[in-house]
């Protein structure tokens, strides 16, 4: 991304800047927004849960209470008792109590009922057949094997949940029925009826039958069997949900719910309430999308729009760009056009004067090609030159040895091998070797110039010898060792040139030392000052000048940690040390 990103135009690269940094806050802005939305929408859902629920637990609380207060009312009407136990016993009464019990007794049984809107039916069963049955309320035994609650063991104080009434069965099925059944007793007979009192689960508790996509309601009974409404999710596995007065959040079938599981101790069972909470997510989902097409297309209309501005801001900068390009690309002729004003139109005539020096420079160099190319011409002559002063200085030679003059032809052969050397067209560093050699011939014509003798003693390592260092660098050394060293003494001396290799630090050492008159403190400190160029030498002549270039040259050849240190003392001569890189075969 980065690599792409710095092959794109500057405009491009300004738009890119832009729609990111406006990007960016857009959607963390948008992310904020919905993540608000969906907690409000999930907190508002969960108040709304935690409302069904309490409001289910009241009308349960009230369910309970409505069918105990009627059955108390029915088991505490001695007149109904005293029936049921006639019948139980075989001691009908006659017509005339039968209408007195219905109209004095059964009548205000019935107003109870009709009276509380909540009430279903109050129905007492006989456990007597072939009596007389007064409805709505005294019914016989054979009617009671109807009932769906009725087919296993009765259970007094029991409650049914979610049955359909089929008393009757040529009149319309009331569906969802909620029942609490208690067994009616007398002393001696035991059983003499049953009491039902249902209401209608569907009319005072709609929740267990809503059809509600976002959730459901359930009865469970102790087992966690679905015993009114309905289950969730048939592959949900119910007893997972923990019991809790307020919703919890969990996932069921894949699917992310809320989910209520309370005891409803009035009724001896478990309310379960589920919601789905998908509903929420995926609105939520399909806002988000909506607002981040709206944010994208908004974003590449800011971003289309910054890149013509920043283009149009930028014209004069592509014109310089393509004036450049042009004389980059071989068109030494090229110009960079001045549009606008401000710093673009600057940078476009600075652009314009750097191609003038660029084409002036060019001329300059043409021209100093020309030169090099004259020098080298002349280089050749010289060498041409070089080669009649070394046929000339052969002949000497040989008219030296017909004559016997050896010392002659002997100081002739090493001054042709001194200029050879001096004047050979080669490379800037040579070998060790070479350079011991130059000398050597170097102190043979010195010692023509003195009535004294001037030896020359080397002691440099075998491995040091193939070691390049600069051409004639350590000669000037030696020349100022014997110009003022040894001629101050006006007799014998000797020249030592020693080697020495430091392999830890990767260099090796030249020492050059004479038995000269040496140097004061004073004197030293000013060659030091010279050679490391914080002082300019006096005289051109002086040995100052001979060691700065030296230790120059070694510096430009190998680098600040290399070069020439001298040590001297008053009467003891004088040591120039020239450090220089030690290189291995490996290396």
């Amino acid at each position: 991304m980065k690599k792409l990103f710095v092959r794109l135009k500057l405009s491009q690269q300004t738009a890119l800047i832009c729609a990111v940094f406006i990007l960016i806050p857009m959607l963390i802005l948008l992310y904020t927004a919905l993540r608000t939305a969906a907690d409000t929408a999930v907190e508002t859902r969960i108040r709304e849960v935690q409302t069904g629920r309490d409001q289910f637990m009241a009308k349960a609380e009230y369910v309970a209470e409505l069918c105990n207060i009627s059955t108390r009312v029915f088991l505490n009407t001695p007149a109904l008792t005293r029936h049921l136990y006639a019948l139980k016993t075989g001691s009908e009464p006659d017509t005339s109590e039968l209408l007195e019990f219905y109209r004095e007794d059964l009548v205000g049984l019935e107003k109870i009922i009709l009276s509380n809107p909540d009430l279903d039916h109050i129905r007492v069963y006989s456990s007597a057949d072939g009596i007389h049955e007064m409805m709505p309320i005294l019914y016989s035994a054979s009617r009671m094997e109807r009932m769906p609650w009725a087919e296993a063991e009765i259970v007094s104080g029991s409650w049914y949940f979610d049955f359909d009434d089929q008393l009757f069965p040529n009149y319309p099925v009331t569906h969802h029925i909620l029942s609490l059944i208690t067994e009616i007793t007398a002393t001696n007979v035991g059983k003499i009826g049953v009491l039902e009192v249902s209401v209608c689960m569907d009319k005072i508790m709609p929740s267990l039958f809503a059809d509600d996509k976002t959730g459901v309601a359930a009865l469970l009974d102790g087992d966690g069997n679905v015993i009114a409404g309905t289950a969730y999710m048939k592959e949900a596995n119910i007893s997972e949900i923990p019991f809790s007065d307020e919703p919890v959040q969990l996932t069921l079938g894949g699917r992310r719910v809320l989910a209520v599981k309370t005891e409803v101790r009035e009724l001896d069972c478990v309310y379960l309430q589920i919601t789905d909470m998908s509903d929420i997510y995926l609105t939520i989902a399909w806002r988000a999308a909506g607002l981040f097409i709206i944010f994208i297309a908004a974003a590449l209309l800011m971003t289309v729009a910054v890149y013509m501005l920043t283009r149009h801001i930028l014209r004069g900068f592509y014109g310089a760009f393509d004036g450049i390009r042009a004389f980059a690309l071989g068109d030494t002729q090229a110009v960079v056009e001045v549009k606008g004003s401000g710093e673009i139109a600057d940078f476009a005539r600075e652009a314009g004067g750097l191609l003038d020096q660029l084409r002036q420079f060019m001329r300059d160099n043409l021209e100093r090609e020309v030169r090099i190319q004259r020098a080298e011409t002349r280089a050749l002559q010289n060498q041409i030159n070089a080669h009649f002063i070394y046929n000339v200085l052969e002949a000497i030679k040989m008219m030296a040895e017909i004559d016997e003059k050896y010392e002659i032809a002997d100081a002739v052969t090493s001054l042709g091998k001194l200029l050879r050397y001096s004047m050979k067209l080669e490379g800037e560093n040579v070998e060790l070797e070479r350079e011991l050699e130059y000398i050597k011939n170097y102190i043979d014509l010195m010692n023509l110039r003195f009535d004294y003798v001037i030896t020359l003693v080397t002691d440099i390592p075998e491995e040091l010898l193939g070691q390049r260092i600069p051409k004639i660098s350590l000669q000037p050394i030696v020349e100022n060792a014997v110009v003022y060293g040894a001629a101050s003494l006006t007799s014998d001396s000797t020249v030592y040139l020693s080697g020495e290799i430091n392999r830890e630090l990767g260099r090796f050492t030249v020492s050059i030392t004479d038995e000269g008159m040496g140097m004061d403190e004073g004197t030293l400190e000013r060659i030091k000052r010279q050679i490391s160029g914080e002082e300019p030498p006096r005289s051109r002549s002086g040995n100052g000048i001979g060691l700065k270039n030296v230790h120059d040259r070694i510096r430009l050849s190998f680098g600040e940690d290399y070069g020439l240190r001298v040590e001297s003392r008053s009467g003891m001569g004088t040591t120039v040390m020239v450090d220089l890189p030690y290189i291995t075969p490996k290396d």
